[in-house]
């Protein structure tokens, strides 16, 4: 039997894999624009500022559209990726209001818990993909920054 509490820290935990989810996106482009632009050959501070603060401005969905005009996402990826913004927007708009008094009773509790366990899931899964491509883009910038004289 899950308790409020245990409700509330599994949205909690859920909520984190949405924002580390964002930010690696957001993470994401802005190495692929230092890319671009060179800045990790010839550092532009200003320049990153303005892009980091663009980005700190979009929300998931912005970013996703983003990232699409600046990385080749296959099918399956972007999917994917459409699929946790999904998730995202279900667990902040309208979650507690969609399970509505369920959380009164220990099998609503229970129903909610395996709500939250999914969305999780997607979410992490997606974080992990989009860790995984941040730190092969940042390998590359590492290895172009070390053959620069």
């Amino acid at each position: 039997m899950a308790t409020r509490e245990e409700l509330y820290a599994k949205f909690g935990i859920t909520a984190e894999a949405a924002q580390l989810f964002e930010t690696e996106l957001g993470t994401l482009i802005l190495c692929s624009q230092a890319l671009e632009h060179g800045w990790h050959l010839a550092p532009d501070g200003e320049k990153a500022r303005a892009a980091l603060d663009e980005i700190d401005r979009s929300t998931l969905g912005r970013l996703l559209t983003a990232l699409k005009g600046r990385v080749a996402l296959d099918s399956g990826l972007e999917d994917r990726f459409a699929s946790a913004l999904k998730a995202r927007n279900r667990l902040n708009h309208g979650f507690y209001e969609r399970h509505n008094f369920k959380i009164q009773t220990n099998e609503g509790r229970e129903a909610i818990i395996a709500d939250l366990e999914a969305l999780h899931e997607e979410l992490f899964q997606a974080w992990r993909i989009a860790s995984a491509m941040t730190s092969l883009v940042s390998e590359i910038m590492r290895e172009d920054a070390g053959r620069t004289p």
